[in-house]
């Protein structure tokens, strides 16, 4: 493997991929792209050697990890991550404190820290970054976090088959190295508080039958209930449903844990916005020139991304149209929110959420019903089916966009589909269930012009082949 001195005059991200997996800038401009920034989390991705503890150490790991354990009680640990408002770099944004408070006050404390990785087809960029890129951040998190739990002893990082065997092999040198300095295993830094971390493959979606298939790519892994022999609960997402043995957040937000500590509570929330504080990574996909991670204060507006990108350009060939906001259950807003303050909460009353910071561009060229269709035909693959709402209206929904796209759409289609997708909101039993017709229910209310011209067995976009191009299109009957 080259050495990152040796790599002058390309981006430092070779030094973590190995390989052709990315197109590599020229030095120069990688630098101006980094320094439009506000690189926090991903400060040492491509600048520190992620196979060498050492190098990690000396750019100031670990630090956080010594001053909680040597120097604060547990409480005190919590209280700095409540001041600071921290929240947790999911879709639902809760307050990480507040969550730590809840299963500090349960009668048996959690037996395990658990870190699995966001939903959505495209979030693998910022955990598989933070995975191959800085592991020792995120086990170094899962510690201060057990330890602000009041003492558990093991942690479990669930890892996607996907991510062989580059953050597979990082993970497991960087928790040997860890165990070696004792930074995990028993009595961490020569105190009495122990706790290692285990590194396990996450189970594949046709590994397991119908009835234990759960939203996988969620926070709440099935992987995690089927390995552990546990009670299968209905309602996943829902914490008040967790088995309280566990504690389960991403690999983001444990990343974000230290940087609390090494900043000060009021250092942290100087970051990005009042009610959300501190920064956010973000996957910029779509049509744009220059799909990229990059990170930014919470609160920031997609313009303000966008000249983060490509400088002063928008980075795209054609004119902004719509942009999806938080992954595949985020909501389809149209170009002109592009200066709106991405937060979780200014807006959430139209499904405006940073979830999992995953934003597609989408042009003129794009058809936002296929769009919709698309985001909604994902997620219909992870509905559990334990209720009625995931079980069928999400695949009747599902029906129904399926033949608008393919010009059999009829009279009442649209109305079938807005008291479906409200159904689903109002009934269904946990987050991800209100949150997968997010796409639908945005995409309809601003664009809903364009439902109606598929009706008309017209595609605005041009991009439906199925659909007639005559003026005025003959009746198309279903076979």
């Amino acid at each position: 493997m080259e050495k990152i001195e040796k790599l002058e005059g390309y981006a430092r991200d070779r030094y973590l991929h190995e390989g052709p997996a990315i197109s590599l800038m020229e030095a120069k401009k990688y630098q101006e792209f980094i320094s439009r920034q506000r690189r926090e989390v991903l400060y040492n991705c491509g600048i520190v050697n992620p196979e060498d503890i050492d190098a990690y150490i000396k750019n100031g790991g670990f630090k956080a990890l010594e001053m909680a354990v040597m120097t604060m009680i547990p409480e005190k640990v919590v209280e700095q991550v409540k001041q600071a408002a921290l929240r947790d770099r999911s879709a639902e944004g809760r307050p990480t404190a507040l969550e730590w408070e809840a299963y500090r006050q349960v009668q048996h404390l959690p037996h395990y820290v658990v870190s699995t990785r966001t939903g959505g087809y495209s979030e693998a960029w910022i955990e598989r970054t933070l995975l191959e890129g800085n592991p020792f951040a995120l086990i170094e998190g899962m510690a201060i976090a057990a330890y602000a739990l009041g003492g558990v002893g093991k942690g479990i990082v669930y890892i996607p088959p996907a991510y062989k065997p580059l953050a597979f092999r990082r993970m497991t040198q960087a928790t040997n190295a860890a165990r070696a300095r004792r930074y995990l295993g028993g009595n961490i830094l020569a105190m009495p508080f122990s706790f290692d971390v285990e590194i396990r493959e996450a189970v594949g979606e046709d590994q397991l039958p119908k009835e234990h298939n759960p939203f996988i790519c969620g926070e709440c892994a099935r992987a995690l209930f089927d390995l552990e022999e546990a009670v299968k609960y209905e309602n996943f997402k829902n914490v008040e449903a967790w088995p309280r043995p566990f504690y389960v957040n991403n690999v983001e937000t444990y990343a974000t844990i230290p940087l609390v500590l090494n900043k000060g509570a009021e250092g942290f929330a100087s970051m990005g916005s009042k009610n959300a504080t501190g920064t956010k990574i973000f996957a910029l996909t779509g049509k744009t020139k220059h799909p990229c991670l990059l990170e930014a204060p919470i609160g920031s507006t997609l313009s303000d991304l966008m000249k983060m990108a490509n400088g002063d350009v928008s980075g795209m060939d054609g004119e902004l149209k719509a942009f999806q906001l938080g992954g595949p259950s985020g909501g389809i807003f149209p170009g002109r929110f592009q200066n709106t303050p991405i937060d979780f909460d200014s807006l959430a009353n139209i499904g405006w959420k940073i979830g999992s910071g995953h934003i597609v561009l989408m042009d003129e060229k794009v058809c936002i019903v296929d769009m919709a269709r698309y985001a909604l035909n994902q997620l219909a693959a992870e509905a559990c089916d334990r209720c009625q709402p995931c079980g069928k209206a999400i695949k009747n929904l599902l029906a129904i966009l399926n033949r608008l796209t393919k010009g059999f759409g009829e009279l009442g289609d649209l109305e079938t589909i807005e008291i479906f997708a409200n159904r689903i909101q109002a009934q269904s039993r946990c987050h991800f269930g209100k949150a997968a017709v997010a796409p639908l229910l945005t995409s309809m209310s601003y664009f809903r012009e364009e439902y109606e011209s598929h009706l008309k067995q017209r595609c605005p976009a041009n991009f439906c082949k199925d659909l007639s191009k005559v003026a005025e299109p003959s009746l198309k009957l279903a076979a």
